[in-house]
């Protein structure tokens, strides 16, 4: 979207008329206003229309500047003023900031002397923002900005205390219900669990920064939200020295330390995760500025870890680039819910599921978290699987990340027999092939229209038995195969029953050939699997840049932290890049186009990257 297109840009808002857009971000966008006599910059926030007429977004909204003037303090970006124009467009005034947020440093890992002075300042804010008993709640990189200031390249501004709650209201108020929000990626686990949270919570976010800062990479990169929430509760990372060898193992250890799941195992105070970071500095230029007894490690063979946990698929003897992160293909279903003495939640639908656990809407009461509750698959064989109530995202949740309200649940005790199960329900298959026995003179079915009853239950891929990343005539001539198989099917002599099947078949192809046959609805399509590759192929099949652009907004607008995860990515593929590791700079490439996968930027530098791979001499 351009400037052009929104209505604000040219207009006047107080003294100071809309010049551009300086970000958007998930209550509001911000735009640069100058003053219209003196000149002077500032940066307008003002909150999305669809928001202003709910009062409890609006207080959120003004939330934040009362809660920067209530700390005032130097690392904390100013608030000037909040006003309103009729009927309700909300707006805060806030110091112009010229820089750049913290995640475009994430070329590469950050060296220790330059992580600890932008951590410590940090903390520095977040123990005077806690002193007021105000906790911040959505530390992210993209809310550390960092400006020139005199001397200091690196001088922090906090940004974005919109999340903020008092500590004595948290105490008090349904909010220590986890009705606020953060960002899954460095959401602290009490926060996940939602529990009431205190100043430890932002130390866990800002352990998890750091955790990022010394590795490059993101210390929990699973993908869909209940992974994400199962992680911070349950999966301890490794430690970063042991990702990276260079990082000094004081400052590893400090790092750890913020990060532990039980608030009382953390540092109690923001000041002492900064104390503890500047003293693993001292350490560490006092020793000659070499990494503190490091564990004993071979340098790493491969390209680094694959995001969303799953493993790498094998080189493979064709000519496609190894290295690409596992598809996922998103089906929905309905699920009975029972806790284990009885009491029913209905009848409720899958909106995702993974091998880990599931999320299931519900608008109604929603079982409590950490109990155990059965799940009931009727369209799976009435499958029945056990799990724990991991997360409840109630509707102001829902809005805020673009999703239903519901809950998410933590899969225990699974055989391997339920993980095959879960696998093929990832996948939208069948849990296991139906066969129908012959009645009277009903025929025996056919061993196609069984293999046949097994794809229809898959995405469009695997009804057209079409390879992700096939062009569009292979996808078309799949289709063909496919159609002209089915209508033979059709001409045997069949009952009326399984005639009718073998239509729904022809139905269910022709249904998918219309999404995978043209460019921009099979961008769409895969965009919600991750599969960039199919989008490649529709790249060069005609989907022009602005339609391309047009769909990215909509399905990052569904998907709000996927950019800023890419970015770490993409910055960290151009480290990689100007070290001469081409290998590691297509494979963060990849991880970058895996979340933000209709990324026109993106897409050019993987294959200028692939080229330069295949050119490279052995």
């Amino acid at each position: 979207m351009t400037t052009a297109a929104d209505p604000l840009v040219g207009s006047t808002i107080g003294s100071f008329t809309i010049t551009k857009i300086i970000g958007r971000g998930g209550m509001g966008t911000v735009y640069l206003g100058e003053h219209s006599v003196i000149g002077s910059k500032v940066a307008i926030k003002v909150l999305q229309e669809r928001l202003a007429s709910d009062e409890s977004l609006v207080s959120r909204f003004y939330a934040e500047a009362r809660a920067v003037n209530l700390i005032g303090h130097e690392n904390i970006v100013n608030i000037f003023d909040m006003n309103v124009v009729p009927p309700r467009r909300y707006y805060l005034v806030m110091e112009y900031l010229e820089g750049q947020p913290l995640n475009y440093l994430l070329t590469e890992a950050v060296k220790i002397d330059v992580a600890v002075p932008i951590l410590a300042q940090v903390c520095d804010a977040l123990q005077a923002a806690h002193q007021a008993g105000i906790v911040h709640r959505d530390l992210k990189p993209e809310n550390i900005f960092l400006i020139k200031r005199k001397k200091q390249d690196n001088f922090v501004k906090v940004l974005d205390f919109g999340l903020a709650k008092l500590l004595d209201t948290e105490r008090t108020s349904h909010t220590a219900a986890g009705l606020i929000v953060g960002t899954p990626e460095f959401m602290s686990p009490e926060q996940a669990n939602s529990t009431p949270v205190d100043g430890r919570s932002d130390v866990y976010s800002l352990g998890c920064i750091a955790w990022l800062l010394a590795t490059g990479r993101l210390p929990f990169p699973q993908r869909g939200l209940t992974d994400l929430l199962v992680a911070h509760r349950n999966q301890q990372p490794k430690m970063p020295h042991e990702v990276n060898p260079a990082v000094p193992r004081g400052f590893s250890d400090a790092i750890m330390r913020a990060m532990q799941k039980r608030p009382d195992d953390r540092f109690q105070s923001a000041k002492e995760f900064g104390d503890a970071l500047e003293k693993s500095l001292k350490v560490h230029q006092a020793t000659g500025s070499r990494p503190i007894a490091p564990p004993p490690m071979s340098p790493p063979s491969g390209p680094p870890s694959p995001p969303h946990g799953l493993p790498r698929a094998a080189p493979a003897a064709a000519p496609q680039v190894a290295g690409a992160p596992a598809q996922r293909f998103t089906t929905r279903f309905q699920a009975e819910i029972t806790q284990l003495d009885g009491t029913s939640y209905g009848t409720l639908e899958c909106q995702d599921i993974s091998k880990g656990g599931m999320f299931l809407s519900s608008t109604g009461p929603l079982p409590p978290v950490f109990s155990r509750v059965k799940v009931t698959i009727p369209s799976a064989g009435n499958l029945g699987l056990l799990a724990e109530v991991v997360r409840h995202v109630p509707p102001d949740q829902a809005r805020a990340w673009n999703m239903a309200p519901g809950f998410g649940v933590q899969f225990v005790e699974v055989t391997p027999g339920l993980r095959e199960s879960i696998t093929r329900l990832t996948q939208g298959l069948p849990v296991a092939p139906r066969i129908e026995r012959p009645t009277g003179t009903t025929v025996m079915i056919d061993a196609g229209l069984l293999k046949w009853r097994d794809k229809m239950n898959g995405d469009h891929y695997v009804v057209l038995g079409a390879a992700p990343d096939a062009d569009v005539n292979e996808v078309r001539r799949c289709a063909e195969e496919s159609r002209k198989e089915l209508l033979a099917l059709r001409d045997k002599a069949l009952d009326a029953g399984q005639r009718a099947q073998v239509d729904a078949a022809l139905a269910k192809l022709q249904a998918a050939l219309e999404v995978l046959g043209v460019p921009g609805p099979r961008a769409r399509f895969d965009a919600n699997r991750g599969n960039f590759r199919g989008i490649a192929r529709c790249i060069l099949g005609g989907l022009g840049p602005l339609d391309l652009e047009r769909l990215r907004q909509e399905h990052l607008a569904q998907h709000p932290t996927a950019s800023g995860a890419a970015h770490v990515k993409f910055l960290a593929s151009k480290g990689f890049e100007a070290n001469g590791q081409l290998r590691e700079a297509l494979d963060a490439c990849e991880d970058a186009l895996s979340f933000d996968p209709l990324n026109l930027q993106l897409h050019q530098r993987h294959a200028a990257l692939a080229r330069r791979l295949k050119d490279a001499p052995r």
